[in-house]
């Protein structure tokens, strides 16, 4: 492995956070890099794709660069393993994808956005109930997105304690110092897939305007296998839950980092709001990679990838590619929004994620909320902000922020 590249994958090179020199060297340098991997569980290689253009390019060709077999780096798929969309390829992801679709149609993102504003007013006024500093991510960022996705999936608000315990033991399961005993991760899988049944049974005695509701539809009947639904649902609980979270919690902390673009979103909030979110979004890059498998022998940049082999598009590096944005590893909420609607933080082509809509709409509103409230914030420097990242979701498990309150408007 080049000493100029060195790990970009292993949970503790991110302890302080992403490994950004790293990163620009293998953009630089070795922009299809040949990564080993010290771990019994995971492949013993992969390809590390760095650059923007390239994890484009790679995206919108699944023909050659297959999702079936997993997006993760583990060996093998084991017995707990549940098709979803983003592991398969069409025309089976097509089919379920389309399904879900109309859960996340601009239509029903709109008729859900008042009822999450006095939602997330809720969230953020006992947040800062106290007057005192508040913890960004358990306190806020945590909080907004299981609360959207129970609405999403008709679950009841009160389940969404359940619901953070579970994703969290599946998505730190390649993370040695969060990750659960093999057992405790077994058993929350089983649990949700549990409640997924639950879900449907619930569904089909009291349907209701959520997205179980409609796949049920007036027959009850699913149009899904029982192990796709219960995919479905758990990519919905965990991975759509988390990515939101990411986003506000690395928002809060690139605006308690960068007060000038707090004032710059005070200067015309209705003008800048829409790019402030997606600035958020990118520099967030709330998934930090997913992995394809190679259908066939290809040359990409010089290097042979071997049908077979596993490629990790890393979308952190690539939303940082100075070649996509030339200022790329700086926070700025005014850029232009047709350059900074390139970001890959959606990821792109057919897995585009299917909730982008929903996702920003609570990054939006979110946004929109906190700064009603809070004309100042920094991070508390008594308590530094503790980093929670493992090869496929990055983010924090706790941020400290200090505030300067007003009152609500």
């Amino acid at each position: 492995m080049s000493a100029g590249g060195g790990d970009v994958l292993s949970p503790e090179v991110y302890l302080d956070g992403p490994p950004w020199e790293r990163l620009a060297w293998l953009r630089a340098n070795a922009p299809v890099y040949d990564h080993r991997l010290d771990d019994p569980l995971l492949v013993d290689r992969c390809w590390v794709i760095s650059r923007h253009e390239d994890v484009r390019a790679v995206s919108r060709d699944p023909a050659t660069f297959s999702s079936a077999s997993g997006i993760h780096l583990r060996r093998t798929a084991t017995h707990h393993f549940r098709p979803n969309m983003i592991n398969m390829d069409d025309p089976d992801h097509q089919r379920v994808r389309k399904l879900v679709s109309g859960g996340f149609t601009p239509r029903v993102v709109r008729a859900f956005e008042r009822h999450y504003a006095d939602l997330a007013a809720g969230v953020v006024d006992r947040a800062l109930a106290g007057g005192g500093p508040f913890d960004g991510v358990r306190d806020v960022a945590a909080e907004l997105p299981l609360l959207a996705i129970c609405e999403v999936l008709g679950a009841p608000e009160e389940d969404r304690f359940r619901i953070f315990g579970w994703s969290n033991t599946l998505l730190s399961s390649e993370d040695p110092d969060y990750a659960p005993t093999p057992e405790a991760f077994e058993a929350a899988v089983m649990a949700m897939v549990g409640y997924a049944g639950e879900l449907a049974e619930r569904r089909r005695r009291e349907p209701g305007d959520d997205l179980v509701s409609a796949l049920l539809g007036p027959t009850g009947e699913l149009p899904l296998t029982d192990a796709e639904f219960e995919g479905l649902v758990l990519l919905l609980l965990a991975a759509g839950n988390e990515t939101t979270r990411n986003a506000i919690a690395h928002g809060l902390w690139a605006f308690a980092e960068h007060p000038d673009q707090w004032a710059v979103l005070r200067s015309d909030l209705d003008a800048t709001l829409d790019t402030a979110v997606e600035e958020m979004i990118r520099w967030a890059s709330p998934v930090n990679y997913m992995s394809r498998t190679a259908t066939q022998d290809l040359e990409l940049h010089g290097q042979l990838i071997h049908k077979g082999d596993k490629v990790a598009l890393l979308y952190a590096s690539a939303n940082r590619d100075t070649d996509y944005l030339p200022d790329a590893d700086v926070f700025r909420i005014d850029r232009d929004p047709k350059s900074l609607r390139r970001h890959l933080s959606f990821g792109f082509g057919i897995h585009a994620c299917v909730g982008s809509a929903m996702g920003r709409m609570e990054l939006r509103t979110a946004v929109r909320t906190l700064f009603s409230r809070l004309p100042d914030l920094e991070l508390d420097p008594d308590r530094a902000p503790k980093w929670l990242d493992a090869f496929f979701a990055r983010g924090f498990e706790s941020l400290p922020v200090r505030f300067t309150p007003t009152s609500p408007t």
